[in-house]
């Protein structure tokens, strides 16, 4: 994906301000996965933040002039290291595996208990739900706790309604 692409999920007003510095910071080419993540993740704080809309207000930019440092102190893309370490990416690892087996013994017994449509459901979203629960100490450590809960909460609602839909 192009970093062109993702800039428009930015507020206009934070566009205007810093777009063309953003760019040419980050650099030319396709991003990688953790880039993608931090650029969308940056996206929602802009536009959540009262910090961020406060320094692209035109005040805020006569006071400090804007420039390139305000885009680096923005910006959490570093192409060159990850964020986390192999300990993050066991206890990741571990409460995926940890929340797995426990959404599916769940969904199991609630099968076993008259819930079918229920139990299916659990045991089918178990995956993907122990994925979204294990993100926050890995790849998506670091970010603005708002982002992640808005990127967590959307994927876990497209999740359960894609799930829903295939049960009908």
């Amino acid at each position: 994906m192009r970093p062109e692409t993702l800039l428009r999920l930015y507020p206009r007003a934070w566009r205007e301000r810093y777009g063309e510095e953003f760019l040419a910071t980050i650099g030319p080419g396709a991003l990688g996965l953790q880039q993608v993540i931090d650029m969308v993740s940056g996206a929602i704080d802009a536009w959540l933040s009262a910090d961020v809309r406060r320094a692209t207000t035109p005040a805020s930019v006569a006071r400090t002039g804007g420039g390139l440092m305000n885009v680096k102190a923005f910006m959490v893309c570093d192409r060159n290291q990850a964020r986390y370490t192999k300990r993050d990416a066991l206890i990741g690892a571990g409460v995926m595996v940890g929340a797995t087996l426990i959404l599916t013994t769940v969904g199991t017994v609630a099968r076993r208990s008259g819930w079918p449509a229920t139990g299916e459901a659990l045991v089918n979203l178990s995956f993907f739900a122990a994925l979204m629960l294990s993100m926050p100490f890995w790849l998506m450590k670091g970010q603005p706790w708002k982002a992640q809960g808005v990127i967590m909460g959307l994927t876990v609602m497209l999740l359960t309604a894609a799930t829903y839909l295939a049960g009908r």
